[in-house]
């Protein structure tokens, strides 16, 4: 048994030599060639840190709250906002018609305005810059300057006191005002037609720069607020000169047409339910 296991262990030697000797001789490589000894199955494989994306288990991702709606307000509520609307959208002043004034009212044709009496050319920027402004807010019929042989269906007059006082004596009732408006709206459908609005001439330009665009923005349905202060609108100040976050709020949901004329509180609260988030 000796004897011939000798000759088989000489030939496995032989095989082991011509194999180093082989490995020696090879010509080097830059990238030696993988093989499945060299790479495990058992052994996942390795990534750089620049590609390697880590992999979520389909049910890991965390719930996320869906998104607000483009009209949405940081720190301000859906009942915060209806609270408002209601406010200067269902208690309108300085109307004329014989409906009922707490329902929606808002122009659905485009308004064609006249400019009366002496303006600075500062007011008529001012004019410029609100119309751009609301011709922007979506739904808005569009306000632009009346052209020759078109007839208007609002004036802007800019007035002494004493012309200012005769011309919005019924709205005024002998109140001490820098700025007035008036509009009609057709009773059966609460649309409004026509309006009018008196700014004086006898203030600071600081001050006409406030009256102008608040009176606009009344003659459009919507009144002046006595608690937002920061509102273009804002009762008790004239310093406010632009618009304000709330004022293209209410404006934007006022000309939504979701929200029509004649609608009552009740009926838009449940459009801006459904519009603010």
């Amino acid at each position: 048994m000796q004897q011939k296991q000798i000759p088989a262990l000489i030939l496995v030697f032989a095989l082991l030599l011509c194999g180093c000797v082989g490995r020696q001789n090879a010509p080097p490589s830059a990238s030696p060639t993988p093989t499945h000894e060299a790479a495990p199955a058992a052994t996942p494989a390795l990534t750089t840190p620049a590609t390697a994306s880590p992999v979520q288990p389909e049910n890991s991702a965390e719930p996320t709250s869906p998104p607000h709606s483009p009209l949405y307000l940081p720190n301000c509520t859906a009942e915060q906002i209806t609270e408002y609307f209601n406010e200067v959208v269902h208690h309108v002043e300085y109307s004329d018609g014989t409906g009922d004034d707490h329902l929606v009212q808002k122009w659905l044709s485009p308004i064609r305005y006249r400019i009366c009496g002496t303006p600075t050319e500062a007011d008529e920027a001012a004019l410029r810059a609100i119309a751009q402004q609301l011709n922007a807010v979506p739904g808005f019929p569009g306000i632009c300057p009346a052209e020759d042989g078109m007839q208007e269906n609002m004036t802007i007059s800019f007035l002494d006191p004493a012309a200012f006082s005769d011309s919005f004596s019924s709205v005024i009732n002998g109140e001490y005002a820098f700025g007035a408006t008036q509009f009609w709206y057709y009773t059966q459908t609460n649309e409004l037609h026509t309006a009018r609005i008196g700014c004086r001439t006898d203030i600071a330009q600081i001050s006409r720069d406030s009256v102008l665009p608040e009176e606009i923005i009344n003659s459009l349905g919507i009144s002046d607020t006595i608690t937002r202060t920061d509102s273009i609108t804002y009762q008790y100040s004239d310093e406010n000169t632009q618009l304000s976050d709330i004022d293209l709020l209410i404006l934007t949901l006022l000309y939504n047409p979701a929200i029509r004329c004649g609608m009552d509180a009740d009926s838009t609260a449940a459009v801006i339910r459904e519009l603010y988030y």
